[in-house]
């Protein structure tokens, strides 16, 4: 036996214990001593991670009170079977295990001539209630979010779903403080192949701590240099069970009011939570206007850039005069007044984030205002610049997807330094760029901008929504053989993913 496992005598187990979780400085490690029928016994917990009353009634009591024990090689069944009230209990000797489960909340019994120790579930540490999305707001739909616990939130994809094909896979990342993470796939629905490449980049992170759903995203992307998230994060339930699906898998992990969704394409940032509740049209109508919007974040500054720099000739008189008018009173150039303005545009939204509270939107607001009307009064910018700096923020704020608007800023800045370098060829060089760019990425091996680029069977449901009753396809992440939502339970497939 090695120093990482347990055995039968009950004073070094306890050694061990106590020398592991270094109980003399822990003031909130508990190693409860107590007597069990003559034999000594221990129940080791953390203060404040459990609740007592389970403890006692469901683990302390039944002990105390036995009057007699079997032998030593039944005494770990006996102790499971008829002497402890819990729902969940293992039997483990990996000290290892021990401690993992421990410092998740759970208690373990020692008991001399036992081998091994007796893991029960008897949480009870504070945690936050299940509530409304914070970012994900839906005018149509659910408003229950994801919170901290991941059992809670494993449960209410279940409820959701409500399908024995649901897995709950429950996998480890980190290497000094391991944190729980859970695989939930369609089974049959999600590829195998996409299952284990999951799995396999989990387990091998070779990280110390994992402290967010986010950092555990960066660590599973394909491509951690490309610009545009490869990966995509709801704080919805009944989002994530429409990528499950789709035959994606999702991501959960303990502390983390998130789930993380892979595989995933440009096109699924693109969709808001609540298209699939309005009708057809009206989610239709509400695309288009967000992909405008996405096109004219990008294209609308460095275009007015590139036109007034390079290309007057493509505005019209009127236009033209307008905007040397304006432009003779300023200091500085049409090209770095730009630039400036993006910036300043950027930090009151970052300003206005960062803010607590209702502070935060009053910020945004009440900043932009008075900043505009600063900077046009003291003829430091044009008025038009500043129209056109507020009309690409709002195309920007119609992204649905946080991490792509950021991504959209950034592409905004570099296409602007192009238009004031180069005009036209600028811009379209840096757009030849972005999409060749987006074209050659991949998420799990799913090439980034499909169905479109390359063209894949998909449910007619990427850019405008057609109606229910002709979206007959899954998501091209799904199982070749499992496309067709008509086709029934019991094929040739089904019968595989049961052997």
């Amino acid at each position: 036996m090695n120093d990482k496992t347990l055995g039968k005598s009950y004073e070094k187990n306890k050694s061990l214990i106590e020398n592991a979780v270094q109980a003399q400085k822990n003031e909130d490690m508990k190693i409860r001593p107590f007597r069990m029928a003559g034999k000594q016994a221990a129940y080791v917990f953390i203060d404040g991670m459990v609740d007592l009353t389970r403890v006692q009634l469901f683990v302390m009591d039944p002990c105390m009170d036995v009057k007699e024990l079997p032998p030593d090689e039944e005494l770990s069944d006996f102790i499971t079977g008829q002497v402890l009230r819990l729902a969940s209990v293992e039997v483990t000797t990996s000290l290892d295990n021990v401690l993992m489960r421990i410092c998740q909340g759970d208690g373990a019994l020692i008991v001399d001539g036992m081998e091994g120790a007796v893991i029960g579930e008897v949480k009870g540490y504070s945690r936050r209630s299940i509530g409304q999305p914070v970012n994900e707001t839906v005018i149509m739909g659910p408003h229950e979010g994801f919170c901290e616990t991941m059992r809670d939130n494993v449960v209410l994809i279940r409820r959701l779903m409500r399908t024995p094909k649901l897995i709950s896979e429950a996998v480890t990342v980190g290497d000094q403080t391991p944190m729980r993470v859970s695989l939930m796939y369609l089974n049959g629905v999600a590829p195998r192949e996409t299952v284990d490449e999951i799995r396999r980049r989990i387990q091998g992170c070779r990280v110390d701590y994992v402290s967010s759903i986010g950092m555990l995203g960066q660590l599973l992307e394909d491509n951690p240099y490309a610009l545009v998230p490869q990966t995509l994060i709801t704080e919805r339930p009944d989002r994530a069970v429409s990528f499950l699906l789709e035959g994606q898998v999702v991501i959960l992990m303990e502390n983390a009011p998130l789930a993380l969704v892979m595989p995933v394409g440009l096109l699924h940032h693109y969709h808001a939570p609540d298209d699939t509740s309005m009708r057809w049209q009206y989610g239709t109508f509400l695309r288009l206007l967000r992909m405008a919007g996405m096109l004219i974040a990008l294209f609308l500054p460095a275009v007015y850039v590139a036109l007034t720099v390079f290309h007057p000739e493509g505005m019209s008189l009127s236009l033209l005069t307008s905007v040397l008018e304006s432009q003779s009173k300023v200091p500085l150039s049409l090209f770095p007044s730009m630039l400036l303005m993006l910036l300043a545009f950027s930090l009151i939204n970052e300003a206005g984030a960062r803010v607590p509270g209702a502070m935060g939107a009053s910020l945004s607001i009440v900043g932009g205002i008075i900043l505009g009307q600063a900077v046009v009064v003291a003829d430091l910018f044009s008025p038009l610049l500043i129209v056109v700096v507020a009309i690409s923020g709002l195309g920007i704020y119609a992204v649905p997807s946080y991490p792509l608007t950021l991504a959209l800023r950034i592409a905004q800045l570099m296409l602007v330094v192009l238009a004031g370098l180069a005009g036209y060829a600028g811009i379209v060089m840096g757009t030849f760029l972005l999409l060749t760019r987006l074209c050659s990425l991949t998420s799990l091996h799913f090439p980034y901008f499909s169905p479109l680029a390359p063209g894949r069977p998909a449910n007619p449901d990427a850019i405008i929504r057609m109606p229910v009753w002709r979206q007959r396809l899954r998501g091209y992440t799904a199982n070749a053989f499992r496309m067709n939502r008509a086709v029934g339970p019991m094929r040739a497939w089904d019968k595989e993913d049961k052997q």
